[in-house]
């Protein structure tokens, strides 16, 4: 059984994870640990020391300053996607029999989407007003996720589209796809009525269901206590 800490091991086997591990892309990493039975870590502690937000520290394991970052056995990588390709190339290389080459690309492509474009629709510009508020007094700008909306409801008629049409989302073999958009979802059905949108999505509430019976699901998509 893998463990999960907050701070790193000796175990040069272990995932390191710089990052918190609210950050849903940070969760990506971690779903995927918990998938491939992988002992990992999450926080601000890389290397043995603490590296904080933004610093010239920070900059150096990352050009614009984001994360996360893992550090496996020497390597250093960034990008969320490029870290799940390496975890399942690196853990399960025997994935790529489950799925059949054009599914792969497939997959890739809409893990592309999904960091790109879906992240900052849903997370970027909805979810960060209710988990970090800026109106005054630190509450949420209500004209701000007013405005935000429609865009947030147009990215999830992308997702019930490809889980309608497409076989790139699949819960029973957990892919690179499903490990980027199950953070994203589980946070959008944690906000309160009547700001949780996915109600109006029955293929994403059935999808997100399944997701959440998975045991390594309960494990990392853990509801905020904030709002």
């Amino acid at each position: 059984m893998n463990q999960h800490s907050q701070a790193p091991s000796n175990d040069n086997k272990q995932i390191e994870i710089f990052g918190p591990s609210f950050s849903n892309f940070v969760r990506s990493i971690m779903l995927l640990c918990e998938e491939y039975q992988l002992d990992y870590c999450t926080g601000l502690q890389f290397s043995g020391e603490l590296v904080e937000l933004k610093s010239e520290q920070h900059f150096k394991l990352h050009p614009y300053g984001k994360f996360p970052i893992i550090k496996h056995q020497g390597l250093i990588l960034c990008e969320t996607a490029s870290i799940c390709r390496y975890l399942q190339a690196t853990f399960m290389p025997k994935v790529s029999t489950c799925f059949s080459a054009h599914q792969m690309a497939r997959i890739d492509a809409f893990s592309a989407i999904i960091s790109i474009y879906l992240d900052k629709a849903l997370v970027r510009d909805y979810l960060l007003e209710f988990a970090f508020p800026k109106g005054e007094q630190g509450k949420v700008r209500l004209d701000v996720v007013q405005s935000m909306q429609q865009p947030a409801l147009d990215a999830l008629s992308i997702i019930e589209n490809e889980l309608e049409h497409s076989d790139t989302l699949n819960n029973e073999q957990l892919s690179i796809a499903d490990a980027l958009i199950a953070p994203i979802l589980h946070y959008l059905s944690t906000l309160p009525e009547p700001f949780n949108l996915i109600d109006r999505y029955p293929l994403i509430v059935k999808y997100l269901s399944a997701l959440m019976v998975r045991e390594n699901s309960k494990k990392v998509l853990i509801a905020p206590k904030n709002w």
